[in-house]
């Protein structure tokens, strides 16, 4: 048998078509392939550890490092979950009241978003989540895994980000989560004894540019954004025109 690969894939736009979650047949195939031949697969994901997972356990993926590389699960057991830092998220939290500027938080491990402000049910992706409009007392709020808040208007000033990662989100608003796959990668392999230099990732987008990095070796889809095209070991074609499974044959992972 070939040397034994260790396999990261980021979902959407790399294993998923745009953000639908669904997976092309020809990558579907290739994905049951490498785990047949004995190689190690896994998603790595932004997305928080339950919205992820429902992408790895409909494809038969075990392992996944989601959360932006907050979170671990390895065959199907979340092994680690950590939360944003707290102080860092009240001081930006409390501000966000000192300016009025709406906000949504995920304390748990679910699809809910807990908000005070009732606009917030139609900000941020919200056919994607339940939002639930109640009081929050921001001290005393134990666990943030994400943040949602509204963009400071044109001409105010700025908002510090409080050393927290911030990505600019959909309608006019931000993201605050976490964005190390890379560490997250590593923690995984070294829970399953496995060599960094062993490992092969995949993605697309900006999120992904923590992962490409040595030693992984470092496949970018064809649709992939330019800047992580620039990383990348080798790009292979686009997501939709089968560029996994291309890149895996390519190699003689298969």
């Amino acid at each position: 048998m070939m040397d034994k690969k260790y396999f990261f894939f980021d979902i959407d736009r790399t294993l998923g078509l745009d953000i639908s979650q669904v997976i092309p047949a020809d990558t579907v195939y290739c994905l049951r392939r490498l785990q047949q031949e004995g190689h190690f697969i896994a998603i790595a994901t932004g997305r928080l550890q339950c919205d992820g997972w429902r992408t790895a356990h409909r494809y038969g993926i075990p392992s996944m490092v989601s959360d932006g590389g907050n979170s671990l699960t390895l065959d199907g057991k979340v092994i680690e979950m950590e939360g944003l830092p707290m102080e860092n998220c009240r001081a930006l939290l409390h501000e966000l009241e000192r300016r009025h500027l709406p906000w949504a938080i995920f304390p748990d491990n679910t699809l809910l978003r807990y908000t005070p402000y009732e606009e917030f049910r139609h900000l941020g992706q919200a056919n994607l989540f339940t939002t639930v409009v109640q009081p929050i007392d921001i001290d005393q709020v134990q666990r943030i895994y994400k943040l949602v808040h509204v963009r400071p208007a044109p001409g105010d000033p700025p908002l510090s980000t409080y050393g927290l990662s911030r990505l600019p989100y959909i309608t006019n608003t931000y993201l605050v989560e976490p964005t190390d796959k890379g560490a997250g990668i590593r923690r995984l392999l070294a829970h399953i004894k496995a060599r960094p230099e062993d490992a092969v990732v995949f993605g697309d987008g900006l999120n992904d540019l923590a992962m490409f990095v040595p030693p992984f070796f470092r496949i970018a889809v064809g649709n992939a954004r330019p800047e992580l095209k620039e990383r990348a070991d080798f790009v292979t074609k686009a997501n939709d025109k089968g560029g996994i499974l291309y890149a895996c044959r390519k190699f003689g992972w298969l």
